[in-house]
């Protein structure tokens, strides 16, 4: 026997291992920049959802009651309520479906988000980078 029958079996076991080991971390890396760009997509768009729903509750509903003067806590939660049901309204299946399955309580992540969105609407010079989720 010749070593050239000898090796010829290992390197084809080895290289069929590293052609597989490859091709696992080739997929990996190509999934997890599809989940990325995907969990972005979902983000900016529920973002933008949120964003103008706090925008539309208070020309809709709180512009007029500070306007009066009887902007009090009970209507401030009325304005959560209204803003958090025309997000929700707006939200796709999908994205209400990976906001739940990131975050948790999508109407906790709501109020976080309208919270926030009506904090960066407050102090636009303290606004900080919003697709953090």
């Amino acid at each position: 026997m010749d070593w050239v029958s000898v090796v010829t079996p290992i390197a084809m076991a080895i290289v069929t291992a590293l052609v597989s080991w490859g091709l696992t971390l080739l997929t990996r890396l190509i999934n997890n920049k599809v989940n990325n760009e995907t969990a972005q997509k979902y983000l900016n768009n529920a973002i933008d959802v949120v964003n103008n729903a706090v925008k539309t509750t208070y020309q809709t509903y709180v512009q007029a009651l500070k306007e009066t003067g009887t902007f009090d806590k009970d209507a401030q939660l009325a304005a959560l309520e209204k803003a958090k049901y025309a997000a929700l309204s707006q939200l796709s299946v999908d994205t209400k479906n990976y906001i739940t399955e990131a975050f948790g309580d999508i109407d906790k992540w709501l109020e976080t988000k309208i919270e926030s969105s009506i904090y960066d609407l407050k102090n636009p010079d303290k606004t900080v980078d919003k697709v953090t989720g």
